[in-house]
């Protein structure tokens, strides 16, 4: 895809104190095969060295500020609202894209008029950037955010079109938010899983998402960011956190991702994939 016809990307990275892990996140964006990207970094006055890091490559950012905020859902909007993309996402400031994830993502798109959103699979990596782990999905399904599957957000692309019909991200809501979308979204069009490596997710002792294992392991989803996830599951379906079938979860997948790969159209998908790679 030319630089001419192919559709506008916004990518916005909200940061925080980030600057040990955010060139990185920044590289990954930078390093994109696709040709039209947008990238917008909102900071909330940071106060360790990102500002120095956002500085270093500011002639390829095509707007970045560093004032405070109300916490990351608030950046992320703040970005959204600059957009002019077709096709929008958010990369937080120690996470790392593939460099084919927007070519990739863009092409599935441009071909399925119907689907909101694509996502793929990641590997999770420590402080160190040593992988440390994976997370392979299968194919979405009409219950797969009811069962409690997760997508993995930094593999991400929305239409833009379909954040704004759906009221995009909750501004009130500071660790679920990406589920609550993701399940607005899945109400609004079609949610495709696209089986290749997109993301690298880190985990280290100080990121959102240690805190929220940590919180389970104590209370389990009586409290703090796990109590919100169960609180934002209860409103889309009306029921308490499926803790007992997300336990099964691995084991469930593994199984549909071996069905899935028996379908023609995984075998479809898979050659288109391959061929953009290839391009």
């Amino acid at each position: 895809m030319s630089g001419k016809n192919a559709p506008l990307v916004t990518i916005v990275t909200p940061s925080y104190n980030q600057g040990k892990f955010i060139e990185e996140t920044i590289l990954s964006v930078l390093k994109q095969d696709y040709p039209n990207i947008e990238y917008i970094i909102i900071d909330g006055k940071s106060t360790d060295n990102t500002v120095d890091v956002i500085k270093k490559y500011e002639d390829k950012i095509t707007y970045w500020e560093s004032e405070k905020d109300e916490g990351q859902t608030h950046a992320i909007i703040k970005g959204f609202n600059k957009a002019k993309g077709k096709y929008i996402t958010w990369l937080c400031s120690d996470d790392v894209i593939e460099p084919s994830m927007i070519s990739i993502s863009v092409a599935i798109l441009e071909a399925n008029p119907d689907v909101v959103l694509t996502y793929g699979n990641r590997t999770r990596y420590d402080a160190k950037s040593n992988i440390i782990g994976s997370q392979l999905c299968s194919q979405f399904r009409p219950w797969y955010l009811k069962w409690g599957f997760s997508i993995p957000q930094e593999t991400s692309l929305i239409r833009k079109e379909a954040y704004d019909s759906c009221g995009g991200l909750d501004i009130s809501l500071h660790m679920a938010m990406d589920f609550d979308l993701f399940c607005k979204l899945s109400k609004v069009g079609k949610i495709l899983h696209l089986p290749v490596y997109f993301g690298r997710f880190r985990s280290h002792h100080v990121n959102k998402s240690s805190v929220f294992s940590s919180q389970v392991k104590q209370n389990g989803y009586s409290s703090g960011a796990p109590l919100e996830l169960a609180v934002v599951y209860k409103k889309h379906f009306k029921q308490n956190f499926p803790v007992r079938k997300k336990k099964y979860i691995s084991t469930v997948e593994y199984f549909l991702r071996l069905f899935d790969k028996r379908k023609s159209a995984y075998k479809e998908l898979v050659a288109l994939i391959e061929k953009v790679r290839n391009d």
